[in-house]
This record gives structure tokens, sequence and C-alpha cells, in this order.
């Protein structure tokens, strides 16, 4: 499990140096992920090399969310006079999010429709 780990690090500290040495406006774990995801969508990293870190972690993700929590208790002075503007914000974007999804989903499923349609004439 070890190696597992230090796969997904090192992909991860890789997106954090790409970041810094390009200056970009992307967060480096973001682009740790996306590499992991290039990684494993062309076969290069094989799923089971990381499957029992990549199991581990989400079961205990929760553990995760504690540091920002804890954050968040503590900038509360700061945040009293915006938990309106929080709550809002957080509705908003839930509704924006699904809206997309929604139609992202109807896209692909007219498409693989229209792609079935033509295989079943042809």
């Amino acid at each position: 499990m070890l190696t597992e780990f230090l796969i997904i690090t090192s992909l991860n500290y890789i997106g954090v140096v790409v970041a810094k040495i390009l200056h970009l406006p992307i967060p480096g774990t973001i682009i740790g992920l996306i590499l992991l995801f290039i990684f494993l969508a062309t076969k290069q990293l094989k799923l089971e090399r990381i499957e029992k870190i990549s199991n581990f972690l989400l079961e205990n993700m929760t553990i995760l969310f504690l540091p920002p929590a804890i954050n968040l208790i503590a900038a509360g002075s700061f945040l009293e006079g915006q938990i309106l503007k929080i709550i809002f914000l957080m509705v908003a974007t839930t509704f924006f999010t699904m809206g997309i999804t929604g139609k992202v989903v109807q896209f692909l499923i007219e498409k693989k429709e229209e792609r079935d349609e033509r295989n079943h004439r042809g």
C-alpha cells in the first residue's frame, strides 16, 4: 500500500511543481488529479496499482474534511455577517451544477440514442 500511496502522492507533487513553474491559476493538486486521470484513461497506470489506497482514502474521506471544518469554526467571527451570502451561494451553485449536469446527461443520452438508431438501421 505504500507504493500505491507514493504513486498518488508523486502525481500530486508533479502537479504542484507544474503549477508553480508555469504560474498557472489552477491549483497544483487539481493538475495532479488531471495527471492521475490521464494516466488511468490511457492505461499508463493500471487501476489495480492504486486500488487499495484509493479504496482506503474513499472509505476514510470524512477525516479529510476535519481541517477545513475546524478552520471554518475558527473563522466564525469573520464569517458572522456573511452567513446568508454563503448559504445563498451554496444553494445557487448546487442548483446550477444540477442543471448543467442534467443538460449534459440529456445531451449524452440523445447522442447515444441517435447512434443506436443509426446502427440499428444500417
